[in-house]
């Protein structure tokens, strides 16, 4: 046992002793310069001094810097830049010649780059592309950067004028960050384009994610584009890449995509040039704005997975083929929330609620959104009432969309649309084309819906007068509030949702399914009725139920292989204290259902609904609570604000039992998730800023 013994001190001396040396071990560099020797290191931990560098034509000149600037081809590596600012003089572009210039790009595997602020200055276009950042190797991540990208031609007309081949007025694209390898993780960064070109594209990677990114770009109108009496547009007679001149009408955004994936491209790992498409692409809790599109991953292969994303501003907002979008938003001032891309599109399940205009519509696609293709489960959410006469949800037809038309672009419009489930929760209109066929449209008012098409089906059904869309709480990164973390904080970023710490978002309320309690509730059996949709059953095909003590301990657990209609009978014996929390979770983890339960009767309905309200939604400034009809316990009772990435942005205590006012003028704009409660009630609610 001695033996034993020590050898087991041994082992954790040295475990001791190379974790203090990992930890002393950081190298602190002065300069750019004295940076680049390490950026081929194996190992390394590298801290560049705070401060702002600068990167000009003059040190391309005389040799300072290649192509791309920085290089980082070892691994198993820590380049850490906070409070570092690296600004980069356009002019720099020209000085390496006819090629694509890059300003950082990742080859070797396994490193982390953190904390950059990376700024381009000036407006010199390319010679040929640009991009910021490039990551190829597998297993990398850069996380906290903030970019901002300038410098292409023409910029101020987005696509019109030509994005590729066969231009009307020459490109000179510069776009900000390009992932490609494998398992690369782009994580709470920001990217403020001011270039014509993609903000977050992937080309050749493999289960790539993007998570708690916010991008923007800018819009403009056509009409101010007509306007122009000089220029690159004024000089072609804005006759545009379609064939045809600018029309009028339309607002267009400047940039390309927000986050994009293309089913072709080159990477490179462990040396080996590959060339492939993407697959598997995962986008968690991002936000994009003012981008021609919000997320399209339409071109990529495998399972694409988006969670959490508000699109604001942007001409389309979700276009991934096929594959899941859960717990989204997107306005439609500019165009459609959604927006099949191709006809041969299938598959498609999404979640998406239609947010509130933070500007008025100029939304010249006259559709909230574009159904096409078949097989689709799509649910719609909104508790707008003042809605435009010419906005509606098309399942198929011809859409008066900037791109398609006199015909052009055919293959992305006039769409058949069949075995579709559209779900409407919205006072939007739903207009079936004549070439919709064997479609199943389910609303709270059938008489907003018009079918010209074949063997629809059109079905009524119980809408809550809530219908609280984005009811996700994305679990906290930190445990300082509660939260679980399970954000990806161990560098587990396989995008395997088993054993993995990836951002996951639990849902609390999901409308299509709804708990209800028996009318006297007990510290004993619990009886939990459900009930859910026959579309929707297949999610529940395999499920656990948890209950869960105020002590937050696993009391009980049962896993269903089959939809339990309509009882599941929970042995809550012995628990303790007087409230047991039920909670339903699927196979993905998510929460279908969570339901508090007290030693007094009380339905799921006493726990999600209360007489509060606030005024105004959407807000600039202040929010204003009334808070008196609901009776809470002022003594516990409080009040959160949540991002849409699950983060507490503000807390506070009613000072009476009446009102309370809310200071959001400071906040960014976008969604939160307003929580008002006291030990006895929860009261949940959207809150749009502006």
């Amino acid at each position: 046992m001695t033996k034993k013994y020590t050898y087991i001190k041994a082992g954790i001396v040295a475990l001791f002793l190379i974790v203090f040396q990992n930890i002393q071990s950081q190298t602190v560099v002065n300069s750019l310069e004295d940076l680049l020797p390490y950026l081929d290191d194996d190992n390394a931990n590298v801290k560049l001094a705070p401060g702002t560098y600068s990167i000009s034509a003059f040190d391309i000149s005389n040799g300072k810097f290649g192509n791309p600037l920085f290089v980082f081809e070892g691994s198993n590596s820590t380049f850490d830049f906070t409070d570092v600012t690296i600004n980069v003089n356009t002019f720099v572009f020209q000085k390496f010649g006819n090629v694509d210039v890059k300003e950082i790009q990742i080859l070797g595997n396994n490193n982390v780059l953190k904390n950059l602020t990376l700024a381009d200055t000036g407006d010199f276009r390319p010679t040929k592309t640009a991009q910021n950042i490039t990551i190829d190797g597998r297993d990398n991540r850069i996380e906290g950067f903030h970019v901002s990208s300038r410098g292409s031609y023409p910029y101020g007309y987005g696509d019109a004028f030509g994005k590729g081949a066969g231009p009307v007025i020459k490109h000179y694209k510069h776009s900000v960050i390009l992932v490609r390898g494998l398992r690369n993780h782009v994580k709470n960064c920001t990217v403020i384009s001011r270039t014509y070109g993609h903000c977050i594209f992937m080309q050749a990677a493999s289960y790539p994610t993007i998570e708690g990114c916010y991008i923007e770009g800018e819009v403009r109108t056509t009409d101010d584009m007509l306007a122009e009496k000089s220029g690159p547009a004024f000089d072609v007679g804005f006759m545009t890449v379609w064939g045809y001149k600018l029309p009028a009408g339309y607002m267009m955004s400047l940039q390309e995509a927000g986050i994009r994936a293309y089913n072709s491209g080159t990477t490179y790992i462990d040396g080996v040039e590959i060339q492939r498409g993407t697959d598997n692409p995962t986008v968690l809790n991002c936000t994009m704005k003012n981008t021609r599109t919000g997320v399209t991953l339409a071109h990529a292969t495998g399972t694409s997975y988006v969670e959490g994303c508000i699109v604001q501003g942007c001409e389309n907002g979700y276009s991934i083929g096929s594959g899941t979008i859960v717990n989204c938003g997107a306005d439609a001032i500019y165009g459609p929330v959604y927006k099949n891309a191709y006809e041969r599109d299938r598959g498609y399940v999404a979640d998406i609620t239609v947010l509130p205009p933070s500007d008025a519509y100029y939304n010249g696609h006259d559709a909230i959104a574009y159904v096409g293709g078949y097989e689709h489960n799509l649910t719609f959410r909104s508790d707008e009432t003042n809605i435009p006469s010419n906005l509606k949800i098309m399942m198929g037809g011809d859409l008066q969309g900037l791109r398609v038309l006199n015909g052009s672009n055919p293959s992305q419009n006039n769409h058949v649309t069949h075995d579709v489930t559209l779900t409407n929760f919205t006072n939007f209109p739903v207009v079936l084309d004549s070439k919709s066929y064997d479609n199943i449209v389910r609303g709270c008012d059938t008489n907003i819906v018009t079918d010209s098409g074949t063997n629809n089906s059109i079905n009524s059904i119980n809408c809550d007068s809530d219908n609280l869309a984005l009811t996700g709480i994305a679990s906290q990164s930190t445990t300082d509030h509660g939260g679980s973390a399970n954000r990806a904080i161990d560098e587990n970023t396989s995008g395997v949702w088993s054993n993995n710490s990836v951002t996951h978002t639990s849902v609390e309320a999901n409308p299509w399914w709804q708990v209800e309690l028996q009318s006297e509730v007990t510290i004993g059996d619990i009886n939990v009725f459900g009930r859910t949709d026959s579309c929707c059953k297949e999610r529940l095909s395999n499920f656990t139920v948890f209950v869960i003590d105020a002590n937050a301990n696993t009391t009980f657990s049962q896993t269903f292989t089959s939809f339990p209609d309509p009882l599941i009978t929970v042995n809550a014996g012995g628990v303790l204290g007087k409230i047991v929390k039920i909670v339903l979770n699927d196979t993905l983890g998510l929460s279908l259902a969570e339901v508090e339960v007290y030693e007094s009767s009380l339905s799921v309905n006493d726990v999600v609904s209360h007489p509060i309200s606030f005024y105004p939604n959407p807000v600039l400034d202040n929010l204003t609570l009334n808070i008196g009809q609901a009776n809470l316990n002022t003594n516990d009772a409080k009040i959160i604000l949540y991002n849409i990435s699950g983060q507490i942005v503000l807390e506070a205590r009613p000072e009476n039992a009446n009102e309370i006012t809310l200071d959001l003028s400071k906040m960014n704009s976008g969604l939160y998730l307003l929580r008002v409660s006291d030990s006895n009630v929860t009261f949940t609610k959207k809150v749009m800023k502006l």
